[in-house]
């Protein structure tokens, strides 16, 4: 499970991802002695900032759709794709005729691609 962002009350905006093995957790059941604990994780492409109150979605097995939320006060008009295999942030440039998705092209970090 992965968390982003956030916001605290003397902080603000939080811009770090989290995740956690889901896996181990439900191993806990079995031995208390699992270690389960969340990590960190380091990004690289165009990062989504310090955002919160926003949603994400699963859009394939290896990316999630970040979308919506607030900056400081600010909405958020921009979408982000994260990709869990290469923890990798690239901005999803979207046209939006009232609520009719025109078109949408994903602005890839190519360095952060190949990495």
């Amino acid at each position: 499970m992965y968390i982003h962002g956030g916001r605290d009350l003397k902080e603000g905006g939080i811009s770090t991802l989290w995740r956690v093995n889901l896996t181990l957790i439900q191993q806990l059941h079995d031995n208390t002695n699992t270690k389960v604990g969340w990590e960190q994780v380091s990004t690289t492409g165009k990062d989504i900032g310090k955002i919160s109150h926003h949603r994400c979605a699963k859009i394939s097995p290896k990316e999630v759709l970040f979308s919506g939320g607030l900056r400081g006060d600010t909405s958020c008009q921009k979408v982000f794709v994260l990709n869990l295999l290469t923890n990798a942030w690239s901005n999803l440039k979207v046209k939006v005729s009232g609520f009719i998705l025109i078109s949408f092209s994903l602005d890839l970090d190519r360095k952060s691609e190949q990495r």
